[in-house]
């Protein structure tokens, strides 16, 4: 289903008035018109990471998504028209795999969990020429992205609860995994596309948080991987052997909380690469000493992009705090360029910016700018203002580099207890060559939204 959206100007509370609408002013409400595609897939739970590549070669990007529809797993690609290219139920999730789905309820990684960390990438990672959709918890599953035909899947014997793609040698990517085994400790494991284990490392605790990060601090054309462990509330950084370069306690040395939620590696300033990280608002050296920090300004510092844009001398980074509402333009020197804080609001304080971000070029074409979901998160059950199943709506923001809404795109889902919204917001070339749509998968509908651009 395709319609034309808008943003009204002065919008009406919603949810029996206990969700305040961004302001939208005239000029901002003349911006935000988008055409909206809907893709009912009826999940039971979906995924905050799809995956976009353009598998059939017509310059348009198809979306790669993984869920659960009832008790059953499925693996789809889809058209920016909404269209199904293949879906396939013969990639088992860890659930399916093993059946101790049980350890992990109320969590990130259960089947049924409202926000799950699916992880999806869209690459050749058996260099054989072909995209592949890599796709799992454990086991990882590699499917032809042109037919879905499951070609491997690789066993790590546990839950595989966060994994990246990593320049670790000459060739495709590898994929390196950090699996809870059930033992007392985890391991840390390197597998090309083929399914081969180049290494594997145990580490100090079996549980790891949220999301595994790569890319090249030290220079030297491999990659480096960083993620948290909750053992320890401990954040390591490690080279493409594995072995453990530095590592931090996040609380007393990071921000505070348990984990680092997202990363950055890149070569911010001048005469070498750095890291910086969303929890704390830091920027550290490759050898892990730190350059700057945000950590007395930044409440829950929850994810982090990396713009280059015309017009500027050097990049940006943008962050957003997860219970402040807010989001900051900041230099590779640790200054606030801007602060952003025009999203949805609730007495308690539940809407949220988390990693539903990306960026986009959304007004024009080559345009560099930032697009922003919110979530609504009713703090108890019995705090729901209106019956759960009621329709709500939330927005998705456009930033340029300096901060200013391009527009503010209205995104509807069902209320329901836990979180509420967009699950991702991720740009991609859908529709047309120039511009980029943004997918979103909503966490209680059910729906596969893409938003295309209309304005500019």
């Amino acid at each position: 289903m395709t319609e034309l959206i808008r943003a009204a100007a002065a919008p009406e509370p919603t949810l029996g008035g206990t969700l305040t609408p961004p302001e939208i002013t005239p000029e901002l409400a003349e911006r935000s018109v988008a055409r909206l595609t809907r893709v009912p897939l009826g999940y039971t739970s979906g995924t905050c990471n799809p995956a976009l590549g353009d598998v059939d070669g017509d310059g348009l990007d198809e979306i790669a998504v993984p869920f659960n529809r009832g008790e059953e797993d499925v693996v789809a690609l889809l058209r920016g028209d909404g269209s199904v290219v293949w879906e396939i139920t013969d990639a088992p999730f860890y659930h399916a795999a093993y059946g101790d789905d049980h350890l992990y309820a109320n969590s990130h990684w259960h089947y049924r969990g409202r926000h799950r960390h699916l992880l999806t990438e869209m690459v050749d990672v058996d260099g054989d020429g072909a995209l592949e959709v890599v796709v799992g918890l454990g086991p990882i599953h590699v499917l032809d992205a042109a037919t879905g035909a499951l070609k491997r899947s690789v066993d790590l014997h546990g839950l595989a609860m966060i994994w990246t793609l990593a320049n670790l040698r000459p060739g495709p990517p590898v994929i390196v995994a950090a699996v809870d085994h059930h033992r007392e400790r985890g391991s840390v494991v390197a597998v090309d596309g083929m399914g081969e284990i180049l290494w594997q490392h145990e580490t100090l605790g079996q549980s790891f948080e949220d999301f595994m990060f790569a890319g090249d601090l030290t220079g030297d054309g491999v990659d480096e991987i960083a993620f948290s462990m909750r053992i320890g509330e401990r954040f390591e950084v490690r080279d493409a052997a594995g072995e453990v370069l530095w590592h931090k306690h996040v609380p007393s040395e990071i921000g505070e909380d348990t984990h680092v939620d997202c990363v950055l590696i890149g070569e911010f300033q001048p005469g070498g690469r750095q890291l910086v990280t969303s929890t704390g608002g830091c920027m550290f050296d490759a050898d892990g000493n730190l350059l700057w920090t945000l950590r007395d300004r930044i409440e829950h510092g929850q994810h982090l992009l990396h713009v280059d844009a015309s017009g500027r001398d050097e990049p940006l980074i943008y962050l957003n705090s997860k219970t402040e509402r807010y989001a900051w333009g900041i230099n590779p020197r640790g200054d606030i360029e801007w602060e952003q804080r025009n999203f949805s609001r609730r007495p308690d304080g539940r809407i949220t910016l988390t990693s539903a971000c990306d960026l986009i070029s959304w007004s024009a074409p080559g345009a560099s700018e930032i697009v922003q979901a919110e979530i609504l998160i009713p703090e108890r059950r019995d705090a729901l203002p209106v019956a759960p199943g009621t329709p709500m709506t939330l927005y998705l923001t456009v930033l340029d580099v300096a901060g200013r809404e391009v527009a503010k795109l209205p995104c509807e889902d069902v209320l329901e207890p836990g979180f509420n919204g967009p699950m991702c917001a991720v740009a991609g070339h859908l529709t047309t060559r120039d511009r980029q749509d943004i997918v979103v998968l909503t966490h209680n509908s059910g729906d596969l939204l893409i938003f295309s651009p209309t304005w500019g």
